[in-house]
């Protein structure tokens, strides 16, 4: 299997595995009230107890950035277009709002600013990468372009509690 989708995928599984064990350990986090955020500090002040073990997700975020930063340069260095390049760039640089999202945790004064950012940037770098696949696999590219499109409007017309 290609470098990349094994690079890929590990970043998926630790994102989930850093949030499922997570949400093992806080019982009181529901999906529905709660912004993914709240597993990694906060408290009360942020209408919500105090997490268990916060630092499992502050360092599960630090590691998946790590591990998306590898997967942007495998990315770059195999680019087949201009596109390309540039939406790993803009991953990249989500991959680092990442990590500042596990070190300026809910209940710091960055926080607000750098999960947003994480999640435009992400966004930004998905499309991207989607009209740079319109060459090579068109359907791959129309997929991601609709996800992420689909996604946003999601997020518009339901009223969860955070970006995530």
């Amino acid at each position: 299997m290609n470098r990349i989708i094994i690079v890929g995928l590990a970043g998926v599984i630790s994102a989930w595995i850093t949030v499922l064990v997570s949400i093992l350990i806080n019982p009181w986090f529901s999906i529905t009230n709660n912004a993914l955020s709240d597993l990694g500090g906060g408290g009360p002040l942020n209408g919500h107890p105090y997490p268990t073990y916060p630092n499992v997700y502050n360092l599960g975020l630090i590691i998946t950035s790590i591990i998306i930063l590898i997967f942007c340069i495998l990315v770059i260095k195999n680019s087949r277009n201009k596109l390309e390049i540039t939406g790993g760039s803009f991953f990249m640089i989500s991959a680092l709002f990442l990590a500042l999202i596990g070190i300026y945790h809910e209940g710091t004064y960055p926080h607000d600013f750098v999960s947003l950012w994480f999640f435009v940037l992400a966004s930004i770098s998905y499309l991207v990468i989607g009209f740079s696949a319109l060459y090579v696999k068109k359907a791959a590219g129309v997929a991601m372009i609709l996800l992420i499109i689909v996604g946003w409007i999601l997020f518009a017309l339901i009223p969860w509690q955070s970006v995530a």
